[in-house]
């Protein structure tokens, strides 16, 4: 098994669609503490849509950073 960590970096951006090939599970994962970083999800899950070879690739969606979420401005 290999993963691969992007963490949504732009300058990574252009490589990512390599990754999709031959792959069985892809998690997007977002900052519950950021808004603009919930609001990515979905040009992340289309770039997936796009890129992917196997209809049954599983994706997954995780809000991280819920630890701090008292504090962010989602609430």
């Amino acid at each position: 098994m290999v993963i691969w960590d992007t963490a949504g970096q732009e300058q990574f951006r252009s490589i990512t669609k390599l990754f999709y090939k031959n792959s069985q599970a892809a998690i997007v994962v977002y900052d519950v503490t950021k808004r603009e970083s919930f609001d990515d999800v979905n040009s992340w899950l289309e770039e997936i849509e796009d890129n992917r070879d196997q209809d049954d690739m599983l994706v997954y969606l995780a809000g991280n950073r819920v630890d701090l979420a008292e504090i962010s401005d989602l609430r």
